[in-house]
């Protein structure tokens, strides 16, 4: 039977991170300086995020599968063992362009920093749903919904706030209308109002005007939206 999916929203936020910046290296004209800076803020935003995603598997998932089944645990850490090298080549790429002044320099150096992205992208792709085929399958089995719920709980805790507002933004932009209610009330029931007016205002600031609606007419039972 199937469980909390521990993974689903995190990991719809994270492939939205994917899809957003790459589409932006792809339209990136690299030798304008302006354009070339705000691209690779976005990557090292993403890196970033996905670094501290692993480094939270690492520390409250994977044990939990290394208590059952260990052979799984080791190669999941292999993997991110993987991704962390994809993401030093993707740093070193970016650190090579911003040493090029000549133009065609940093055009070329530009078509690099896209193909190591494409091939960081398409590495987390097939991590990312292998977690959510193989990784829930076995937490399903050996612990409880409300057991799962305490750790997805504690690893919000221990995530700064700073990187909280970076995963809210790209979790909202990443899931659907239903997700969004149901989070948003979740919040709203469980944690303290400032932590709700927090997501709300940011739930305003990211979705469009009609999205927005439909979420607000879905709370409107039982929810106070001031």
């Amino acid at each position: 039977m199937k469980g909390v999916n521990i993974f689903n929203q995190i990991h719809k936020g994270l492939r939205a991170s994917l899809y957003d910046t790459a589409i932006n290296l792809q339209r990136t004209d690299f030798t304008c300086g302006l354009e070339a800076d705000e691209a690779i803020e976005n990557v090292n935003e993403v890196v970033m995020l996905f670094e501290e995603h692993a480094q939270k598997e690492d520390h409250y998932i994977l044990p939990l599968v290394a208590d059952y089944e260990p052979s799984v645990a080791d190669a999941f850490e292999q993997e991110h063992a993987t991704d962390l090298s994809l993401s030093a080549q993707l740093k070193n790429t970016m650190k090579q362009f911003l040493l090029l002044m000549k133009a065609e320099d940093r055009a070329g150096a530009g078509k690099k920093i896209n193909t190591d992205f494409v091939a960081y992208t398409v590495f987390n792709l097939q991590h990312m749903a292998k977690e959510e085929t193989v990784l829930n399958e076995i937490l399903w089995r050996y612990y409880s919904n409300e057991y799962l719920q305490t750790v997805q709980e504690k690893i919000v805790k221990e995530t700064s706030p700073l990187q909280v507002e970076y995963f809210m933004k790209w979790m909202l932009r990443g899931i659907n209308n239903t997700e969004a209610a149901t989070w948003l009330r979740e919040v709203e029931r469980t944690a303290p109002p400032s932590v709700f007016k927090t997501l709300f205002t940011k739930a305003e600031h990211e979705l469009s005007e009609g999205r927005l609606q439909k979420i607000i007419e879905s709370l409107s039972e039982g929810a106070m939206i001031v």
